[in-house]
Order: C-alpha cells, then sequence, then structure tokens
C-alpha cells in the first residue's frame, strides 16, 4: 500500500526532533559512532540497517531507556538526553516496541489505563479512549482481554494507546513484523493516518519494501554510522548503501 499524500513541504529549517552526534558502546565494544540525523513536522522517516548495527539500541537512547555515551537528542530544540522516560513521554515523544506490549486487561482498559495518567477528569478520559476506539477500529473488540487479541490487533491497540498523550513525535520499532501482507497493509492504513494528524514519525523495520512504502526518507546505518540518507530512489542509487545493506539486486518501483 503506498501512500496516497504526502505532508505539503516539510518545514526543514525547523526539525521538531534530531539526534546529534550520540555514541554507544557496551564492554568497550562500539554499538553506534556519532549518529546524527533530523525530522521535521509531519515527516515519516525510515532507519534501515542489517542486524546488530544498533537500531533498537538508538531507539532505546532516544526514549531514555539507555543512556548515551555521547552526543545529544532534542525534542523541540529541548535536550532530553538526561531526561526520564516518562517526562520524555510528557515533552510528546512516543514509542512503539517490536515486541507485543499491553496489559492483561480488555482493551478499554489498556488505553483507559494510559488515559488516566495523561488526561485530568474521568469524562474527558473516557471520550479520549471512545474516540481512539473508534479511530483504530477496536469498538467490536472493547470487551475482550488483550491477551487474546492477533497480532494485528494488538499493534493497532499499541498505536491507539500512542496517540492518547498526542504526540508530537512517536518511534515504531519493527511494527511489521511478524504480521500477513494484508495486515501489514492495515498496520500502515493507520500509520498514514497518524502522519496525516501532523505527528511525525521514526520507523524502522527489515521489511524494506513495506518500509519505503510508509517513508518520505530513509537514514541506513551500518557498522555503527550513518552511510547514506534519501528517498528509496536515491538510496537504491547509493553505491555504499548497495554494497553493503541491499544488494546489488534489490529493487524497488
Amino acid at each position: 500500500m503506498k501512500k496516497g499524500f504526502r505532508i505539503l513541504k516539510f518545514k526543514k529549517d525547523k526539525e521538531i526532533f534530531s539526534v546529534r552526534d550520540v555514541t554507544k558502546s557496551f564492554d568497550g565494544r562500539p554499538i553506534l559512532k556519532k549518529i546524527s540525523f533530523k525530522v521535521f513536522p509531519g515527516e515519516c522517516v525510515g532507519i534501515l540497517g542489517p542486524n546488530g548495527c544498533g537500531k533498537t539500541t538508538l531507539f532505546s537512547m532516544c526514549i531514555g531507556e539507555q543512556s548515551v555515551d555521547n552526543g545529544k537528542i532534542f525534542l523541540n530544540n529541548k535536550s532530553i538526553e538526561r531526561v526520564p522516560i516518562h517526562l520524555r513521554a510528557n515533552e510528546g515523544l512516543g514509542y512503539l516496541p517490536q515486541h507485543r506490549s499491553v496489559f492483561n486487561l480488555t482493551v478499554f482498559n489498556n488505553l483507559l489505563g494510559i488515559a488516566q495518567l495523561f488526561i485530568k477528569g474521568t469524562e474527558n478520559q473516557i471520550a479520549t479512549v471512545e474516540k481512539l476506539l473508534d479511530a483504530f477500529n477496536l469498538q467490536h473488540l472493547r470487551s475482550l482481554n488483550a491477551s487474546v487479541l492477533s497480532g494485528g490487533e494488538t499493534r493497532r491497540v499499541m498505536l491507539a494507546r500512542l496517540m492518547i498523550n498526542k504526540p508530537k513525535i512517536i518511534l515504531l520499532d519493527e511494527p511489521y513484523a511478524a504480521l500477513d501482507p494484508q495486515i501489514i497493509q492495515d498496520i500502515q492504513k493507520y500509520i498514514f493516518k497518524i502522519q496525516s494528524a501532523g505527528v511525525s514519525i521514526v520507523i524502522t523495520d527489515h521489511n524494506i519494501r513495506n518500509l519505503f512504502e510508509t517513508t518520505d526518507r530513509n537514514i541506513v546505518i551500518s557498522d555503527g554510522s550513518v552511510i547514506a540518507e534519501g528517498t528509496s530512489r536515491e538510496l537504491l542509487n547509493n553505491s555504499k548503501a548497495v554494497s553493503q545493506y541491499f544488494g546489488k539486486d534489490f529493487t524497488f518501483k
């Protein structure tokens, strides 16, 4: 499913989120080496790279689960690399992990529990949950325990939950993993819907074709460094990206 729209001209003089010269090592082994990139309001940026290149580590540092060794992370021009996880969420940063992450509660209460943290007043909390149940096609699942949901249904719950505190940017770690093609198209539809509301997105996934269909621009990481950046067409014309990641036989139309 290719995008049926593009957000009109991104304001490239004012990024919403940026990572600047971020480095990370484990036991003396460099994982990320001065990684830098920017995301503009309403833009969807893909992070690509082979297994072990540091994509999940990068997301983990962005949300505050792990600390950076060096470098800066900015949200709304505010340095957040030393800010606790919950305060980053308050600033407008959302995160969808690659693994199933729902509470052992009904679908309704999965959303309400988060709404109670960010929204004042019971009526406002319930009204927000009802709107999200509608927006993500979850009304018919509202009374089911989230533990019995399919993979695609679970992703919809997780995406809906992200939107409760009206994020400015969301990080999606492999949202298409272990999903059938038809379900991937369904999840793409909801990601496009989130972006059309003006939310910026950073997404990583090993399904390159689906990722390219989703993104406006992409960054390729190899051996801990950014080796290429651009649209899908630009990356596939980049000899370094082709030799180190895509391979010469990969094509995308």
